[in-house]
């Protein structure tokens, strides 16, 4: 925008200021009063108009273009910028001062080819937007994570909207084939690092995929293509500490999909009835027993149970979040409680 544009906006103006000007306009700041402005793309401000903006800045009172009145406003100022203002102060383009009373505090976004995490999420939601239910196979993964994204989220959502209207299944699945990339010598740089990226991602989509199937293994396996005993082996490996600091997963997010076979004792308390019963497996997420009686779905249960080593009473409490029947006469039955706490 030209300078004096800018300046209208930002500060206002009064009427006749300039020509076309017929009324009085208040600018971005003082609609901003007691708020927050946004200013996007600051590295490209004029340099007359970073000397106004520094003077706001500083809490002096402001004119409104052709006004004699002084303005006060109290505003937060969030600046964004796709360049290196450091860089720009020391080419003399940026004020030094404006930079420093904008930098009080700094969250640096790195680069989508720095993030393989977010890459692949955001992929997945604007896939999501178009066709839920659709998911990115594995190589569609691998070819995304290999692309170095000069154009960052941009080229990114554009190049899965690209793919959404080209693709022969686009409702059931993205698949490399169906992802279009520029060629990019960039590509080779990373390479290096693509299967720690892709190792990654993979445990993601495992812990993601048992959360959605609320910590069941066979459900969570047949959500992923695989068996569950390759889903309890691939569970086994996420635990190794060098593993986990690589990944970025913690042992507590692996361990909660992990159950520990009991075969113990236990009372279940449901509302005012005590009943007796066995406790089958444990985990971070979840509990399995069986009883005689059954019980109602979703209903708050308490678990009252001898936990080794310790030999020690401990209750559990929870909803019951399934239920299956075992004999033809229903006589027993298991039921499976999730959003549970220990005491």
């Amino acid at each position: 925008m030209p300078e004096h544009l800018v300046e209208s906006e930002l500060f206002g103006y009064e009427k006749g200021a300039f020509s076309g000007a017929d009324s009085q306009k208040q600018g971005l700041f003082e609609l901003a009063h007691r708020g927050t402005l946004f200013l996007d793309e600051i590295g490209d401000l004029d340099a007359k108009i970073q000397v106004k903006l520094l003077r706001v800045l500083h809490g002096v009172p402001y004119y409104r273009l052709g006004g004699s009145r002084k303005v006060s406003v109290d505003v937060r100022i969030v600046a964004a910028t796709n360049q290196n203002l450091e860089e720009l102060v020391r080419a003399g383009s940026f004020r030094s001062d404006l930079y420093h009373r904008l930098a009080q505090f700094k969250v640096e976004i790195p680069p989508l080819r720095e993030r393989p995490d977010d890459l692949v999420g955001i992929a997945e939601l604007v896939l999501q937007q178009h066709y839920p239910g659709s998911i990115l196979t594995g190589d569609a993964v691998a070819k995304l994570l290999s692309y170095d994204w000069p154009g960052n989220v941009r080229q990114l959502r554009n190049c899965i909207f690209h793919a959404v209207l080209s693709a022969g299944n686009p409702a059931v699945e993205l698949t490399a084939n169906d992802i279009k990339l520029p060629e990019s010598s960039a590509i080779t740089d990373r390479e290096v690092r693509l299967n720690r990226h892709l190792g990654q991602v993979e445990r993601q989509m495992v812990l993601k995929a048992l959360e959605r199937c609320s910590g069941h293994q066979g459900k969570g396996a047949k959500a992923l293509g695989i068996s569950r005993r390759t889903l309890l082996r691939k569970l086994k490996s996420y635990r190794d500490p060098q593993k986990e600091l690589e990944s970025g997963i913690s042992s507590g997010q692996v361990q909660r999909y992990y159950r520990a076979e009991l075969n113990t004792d236990a009372r279940i308390i449901d509302g005012t009835e005590c009943l007796a019963g066995t406790l089958l497996n444990i985990s971070l997420g979840g509990a399995g027993v069986a009883l005689k009686k059954q019980l109602s779905f979703g209903s708050a249960v308490t678990i009252i149970s001898e936990f080794p080593p310790r030999k020690q009473n401990c209750a559990s409490q929870g909803r019951l979040s399934g239920l299956t029947m075992k004999g033809s006469t229903g006589s027993s039955s298991r039921a499976y409680l999730r959003n549970f706490t220990r005491s």
